[in-house]
C-alpha cells in the first residue's frame, strides 16, 4: 500500500513538474525572430574577464556559422555566461559561454595540478536579430547554486 502511495506521489510530482518546464520554454520560443547565417544581424563584440565585462564595438553584418554554433543555450557545464536584457529589464537572449576565461597549461609529469592555469579575457561575438533592441549585457558566472551577476553594462 505504501508502495503505491510513493509511485502515484513520484508520478504526480514528475507530472507537475513537466507542465511547469513547458510553460518557462513556451515564453522563450515566443520571439518570433531568430538569428540565421543568412541576414543580418547587429553583432556585439564583448571583451569580457573572470570579473569584467566591456563593449569593444557594434556592426550589423551576416553573423558567421562558427559563431552562432560556438555559443549557444546555457548548460550546466558552463562556467559563464552573458544575459541580454531590453530597456525594460527583460531578457533578450541567455547565452552559454563555458570556461573561456582559463587556459590550462599541460606540463610533462604534472598534468594533474592546477597551478599551470591562468585567466585570460576574451573576446566574444554576440548576434541579436536587427529590429531587437540591446540595452544591457550582464556578466553571469554559474556555480552550483545558480546564476551569480558579475558585471553588467549598458549598450549606448
Amino acid at each position: 500500500m505504501v508502495k503505491k502511495l510513493y509511485v502515484a506521489l513520484f508520478i504526480l510530482l514528475t507530472h507537475s513538474l513537466h507542465a511547469q518546464e513547458g510553460g518557462s520554454f513556451k515564453k522563450f520560443d515566443n520571439m518570433n525572430q531568430k538569428v540565421s547565417a543568412n541576414k543580418e544581424a547587429k553583432i556585439f563584440t564583448i571583451t569580457g574577464s573572470v570579473n569584467n565585462i566591456s563593449l569593444s564595438g557594434v556592426k550589423v553584418a551576416k553573423p558567421n556559422a562558427h559563431s552562432l554554433k560556438q555559443y549557444g543555450l546555457i548548460s550546466r557545464k558552463d562556467k559563464y555566461a552573458i544575459k541580454v536584457l531590453n530597456e525594460k529589464g527583460n531578457q533578450i537572449m541567455f547565452v552559454g559561454l563555458g570556461d573561456p576565461f582559463t587556459v590550462h597549461i599541460d606540463h610533462i609529469g604534472h598534468e594533474n595540478k592546477t597551478v599551470f592555469q591562468a585567466d585570460i579575457p576574451q573576446n566574444f561575438d554576440i548576434a541579436i536579430p536587427v529590429t531587437t533592441k540591446a540595452a544591457y549585457f550582464v556578466l553571469l558566472s554559474q556555480d552550483e547554486f545558480g546564476f551569480k551577476e558579475i558585471k553588467k553594462i549598458k549598450v549606448n
